[in-house]
């Protein structure tokens, strides 16, 4: 696809193109026309020059005078040459260049004082003029003069040539003029398209830097920035309704908890402890999406500040493996932490905590039963280290994993079959890179999936 600075360089060049095309070919076909018009009148005021000699040579003397003839001067001819024929074709006097040409039919010639031709003689053009005059003694003769047109057609190809090499050469410079008159013209919406290209849900407050010029593209900036504006209110007002509706069922949720835990430890039916059991983990989910929420609100309004401190990350990963080891027990699910060495990073213990026991947990969701979890603990280099959490299950499409870190994603195919908000890994992502690592996934559908984040020892 052309863009439209191209567009504009083509159509400027075209147009120009066929302007100058049209103009030289005006110049040439004039330049042409005035030339062989110049070369008729000269070549027929020298016509009537001989005939004058000639008619009174003949009206003189009985024979004529070919040298005194030949030196009649001809403005403006080059090679002039001549024959004279009586009304029979006889010649009378005759030319060695114009004797080879084929003589036309005189009796035409004979019913017009003066035809032009055009003849190629040997190598040569010769620009021909047939005239009939009559002498004093009723006699008529045909008088053939001719030029040769060398210096016209030499004249012609200059001309020529040289709009061969002045339309291209214009060409160019459109082009050249026509790049940097756009260029100039595109710079404001360039600048405007790279600064929008930069302001996302993270930076909303940010607007387009508007032209001086008060024209269309000003009128286009300021349509993006009140756009962006009212973007910007649509998400401060979503962020509001769900740090307050959090904040607003977050109390209820721990009154309704505490309440079913009591009734749990005083019910004795079976079947009625079954439903309080379920009852207790669909609010235990609902708490740990509320929770995630107001995690979500407070990055998004960079309210979250890192406590940070030395951790011993091998620590840290023990602890998550202890939380993590009843749910995967419940599978029968083997956790194996590898730990290369002892390893201690400055950072905030909890926000790292979570990241990791959200992992761990997203392994033994995923994970088949009977399986095992690998957790490695490498030193990376002397800046970084690497944690690598592994399973053994149903694993990520290529399809999927461009969105996983996406807040509120979840595949179309777990979707029905296994709980969960898609906020885990949005949060750990973007826990991680306030810690300024990064984390990434690779993984075979079917077979395993392998986490692995990186983070700096030290944070400066």
């Amino acid at each position: 696809m052309f863009s439209i600075k191209l567009k504009i360089i083509l159509a400027y060049t075209l147009l120009f193109g066929v302007m100058l095309t049209g103009f030289a070919a005006i110049i040439y076909h004039s330049t042409k026309r005035a030339s062989f018009l110049r070369l008729n009148t000269n070549l027929k005021s020298y016509s009537i020059s001989l005939r004058n000699e000639i008619e009174d040579e003949l009206n003189d003397h009985s024979s004529l005078n070919i040298n005194k003839l030949t030196s009649i001067r001809a403005k403006g001819l080059i090679d002039k040459r001549f024959q004279l024929f009586d009304r029979s074709g006889k010649v009378i006097a005759k030319d060695s260049i114009l004797c080879r040409s084929d003589t036309p039919n005189l009796k035409r010639v004979l019913h017009e004082s003066f035809k032009y031709s055009r003849k190629k003689i040997g190598h040569h053009w010769y620009h021909i003029l047939w005239s009939r005059f009559e002498t004093g003694r009723d006699s008529v003769y045909v008088l053939e003069t001719a030029a040769s047109v060398k210096d016209v057609v030499d004249d012609l190809d200059r001309l020529f040539y040289l709009f061969l090499i002045i339309i291209p050469g214009c060409l160019i410079i459109t082009d050249v003029a026509a790049f940097f008159i756009s260029k100039a013209a595109f710079r404001p919406m360039t600048q405007m398209a790279d600064a929008a290209k930069n302001i996302s849900g993270e930076n909303l407050d940010k607007r387009l830097d508007l032209p001086k010029a008060n024209d269309e593209v000003r009128a286009l900036g300021e349509t993006l920035n009140e756009m962006i504006g009212r973007i910007d209110q649509a998400f401060k007002s979503q962020k509001r309704f769900i740090a307050n509706a959090s904040h607003e069922i977050k109390t209820p949720l721990t009154v309704i908890q505490a309440e079913l835990e009591i009734l749990e430890k005083k019910v004795k039916d079976l079947e009625s402890k079954e439903s309080i059991k379920n009852a207790l983990a669909e609010i235990e989910s609902l708490t740990k999406l509320t929770n995630s929420l107001l995690t979500i609100v407070k990055l998004d309004a960079s309210k979250t500040k890192l406590h940070l401190s030395e951790v011993r990350i091998d620590e840290l990963l023990a602890d998550c493996v202890q939380i993590m080891s009843p749910a995967a027990n419940a599978r029968n699910i083997q956790i194996n932490l590898s730990i290369e060495d002892a390893t201690e990073i400055h950072g905030d213990k909890e926000k790292l905590k979570s990241v990791f026991l959200n992992l761990i947990e997203n392994a033994i969701k995923y994970s088949f039963a009977d399986s095992s979890i690998s957790i490695r603990l490498k030193n990376g280099d002397s800046h970084n280290i690497t944690i690598e959490v592994e399973n053994e299950g149903t694993g990520i499409s290529s399809a999927d994993i461009p969105y996983i870190f996406n807040r509120f994603y979840r595949s179309n195919e777990i979707r029905a079959e296994i709980d969960g908000s898609g906020l885990g890994l949005a949060i750990a992502k973007e826990v991680v890179e306030l810690h300024r690592g990064s984390i990434s996934v690779e993984s075979t559908p079917d077979e395993k999936t392998c986490f692995c984040v990186t983070l700096p020892k030290t944070f400066s």
